[in-house]
């Protein structure tokens, strides 16, 4: 028979409580964020993977892609975190919204870090095309990658919405 004392049993409780948050990251089972390799193409598809989920409003998927401390900068000048960030993804779950041809990204790949950037171009209400540069910091951590920081800067275009 095996007897734990009253301080053994609570450390054993706190350890099993502050492993909750790890388990929940490890065990994200999303499968486009499976077999993930520490390269350009990995990266590269996850922006793709990024984008689709996030006019799905598939939250799960960000939840697993994005670090806990994650931050963004929007082209208006605001700083959002994570809540913010899967708070606007869940506003377009159900709204099956088209899903347009992804800007070309480049990735910069430097041991754990990579970083993707490009121009984004979107309609605005003035039928004018919005244009963003954009750039996603990836932190390569225990086999996968995390998005941890997002800048966007907004510059003027001349092309309407539609042009090439």
């Amino acid at each position: 028979m095996c007897r734990t004392t009253g301080a053994s049993s609570s450390l054993t409780i706190v350890l099993l409580l502050c492993s909750l948050p790890l388990q929940a990251k490890d065990t994200c089972k999303v499968r486009s964020l499976m077999h993930q390799r520490r390269d350009v193409a990995t990266v590269q598809h996850l922006e793709d993977e990024w984008s689709r989920a996030y006019l799905r409003g598939d939250t799960d998927f960000e939840r697993c892609l994005l670090a806990a401390d994650f931050t963004e900068i929007l082209r208006t000048g605001e700083v959002k975190v994570l809540a913010d960030e899967l708070e606007l993804a869940a506003k377009n779950r159900g709204k099956n919204l088209a899903i347009q041809d992804l800007p070309n990204v480049k990735i910069l790949l430097h041991g754990n870090v990579a970083v993707a950037y490009g121009i984004s171009t979107s309609a605005a209400s003035n039928n004018k095309a919005r244009t963003t540069r954009f750039a996603d910091s990836y932190l390569w951590e225990n086999g996968v990658w995390h998005v941890f920081f997002v800048q966007q800067t907004q510059f003027e275009s001349n092309q309407s919405a539609g042009a090439p």
